[in-house]
């Protein structure tokens, strides 16, 4: 098996993620040591920050109609874009008009503030954009799409040009400047909060504690957990945030997709199939875990940094690797398929089509918008 869990990072980089996660022996401890001081440091330093706005020296933003976020404590992938997605139809269907503003990490405009989608026709590439946002943008038809850091001007932007009822700020828990009506925070129930330390030493973006800002809770991931390690996961999350409702969800596989789209195949398709997974997300874990539950034979898999573009050569070569492998196909992620270009491959590419279902969502969906109401009248 040529390509088995090979992962297309730094020996760095892949160093000290085992380091974090206990690699053994003297100089992975004096590592672990260091990082340790650094976590502390930069907790510290975020603790003071935030403080600023707890005692009013720093004042968020209000827009003038409601903001719901979507965000996480970690860094890695929970879900949030195929969250986001859910949460939009579900308020299409109760007759809200929302706005997406979002990053748009590795996009040309990041730094700026763009619109992605009018609602009608996407105006920019996956180059210009981000793989998120243009992700966004071709599920999403009818719903305006805004990127760049600065989310207070991408938000008064999307109020003054499409006039939204509300807007969803996509990863934003840790945005302080803009005011949320509801924070959304989305944990793995398998570790939701990794191994419990901030960045460096961990995956935390700020200390567990944090989480009692949340306002609803959405444990993703609770298939692929476990009931056992959901329930305790559960118990976990309430320690740090006692009252809050939390939600359970799973992504769920909807159907495959060819990469020029003029094909399509029922997840049955999968059984008995040898194939090559490729990905460039947060948690490649759960995507190739996806794949083995749905019947496919994973005789490869292939990871990349989280946003990385995958260019013509490298396709081919993983071509040439899928076939040597006599896989049946290559299977990618949608947010990867955005940004891949448009060649043919000696053998198939796949996209497989994913659904975050949320439990309870008529619940779900009348808690956050009661939430909201409270301070903007939108029913």
């Amino acid at each position: 098996m040529a390509e088995r869990n090979k992962v297309h990072s730094s020996s760095l980089e892949v160093y000290i993620l085992s380091v974090i996660r206990g690699r053994p022996g003297v100089l992975a401890s004096i590592v672990r040591g260091v990082l340790t001081i650094l976590s502390i440091l930069y907790s510290a330093g975020l603790q003071s920050y935030l403080l600023l706005y707890s005692i009013k020296l720093k004042r968020s933003v209000r827009l003038s109609c409601p903001v719901i976020c979507v965000g996480n404590m970690t860094t890695g992938g929970t879900g949030k874009t195929p969250t986001v997605e859910a949460l939009c139809r579900l308020l299409h269907c109760r007759g809200k008009r929302p706005a997406i503003i979002l990053r748009g990490y590795g996009g040309e405009n990041e730094y700026g503030c763009a619109v992605v989608s009018d609602g009608e026709s996407i105006l920019l590439t996956a180059a210009q954009s981000g793989d998120e946002a243009q992700l966004l943008a071709k599920l999403l038809p009818g719903i305006p799409i805004i990127v760049g850091k600065d989310r207070i001007r991408s938000g008064r932007l999307a109020i003054e040009r499409f006039a939204p009822d509300l807007i969803i700020m996509d990863d934003g828990f840790q945005h302080w400047r803009l005011h949320r009506d509801v924070d959304i925070v989305l944990l793995n129930a398998e570790r939701p909060f990794d191994n419990g330390w901030t960045l460096p030493r961990g995956m935390l973006r700020e200390p567990k504690q944090n989480l009692r800002r949340a306002g609803i809770i959405i444990l993703t991931g609770v298939e692929q957990a476990g009931s056992q390690r959901t329930a305790e996961s559960k118990l976990e999350i309430e320690r740090y945030a006692p009252g809050v409702e939390i939600y359970k969800a799973n992504l769920e596989a909807d159907r495959l997709e060819s990469l020029s789209g003029d094909l399509s195949y029922e997840i049955g398709w999968f059984k008995d199939k040898r194939i090559l997974a490729m990905s460039a997300i947060g948690n490649p874990d759960s995507f190739e875990k996806l794949l083995t539950a749905n019947g496919a034979n994973l005789v490869s898999t292939s990871r990349y940094k989280d946003h990385e573009a995958i260019d013509e050569q490298e396709l081919n070569r993983l071509s040439e690797i899928a076939i040597n492998e006599q896989a049946d196909a290559i299977v990618t992620t949608v947010k990867d398929a955005v940004k891949l270009p448009a060649i043919k491959t000696r053998i198939p590419i796949l996209i497989l089509v994913v659904e975050m279902r949320i439990q309870n969502e008529s619940a779900f969906l009348r808690q956050t918008l009661s939430r909201i109401e409270t301070d903007h009248a939108i029913s």
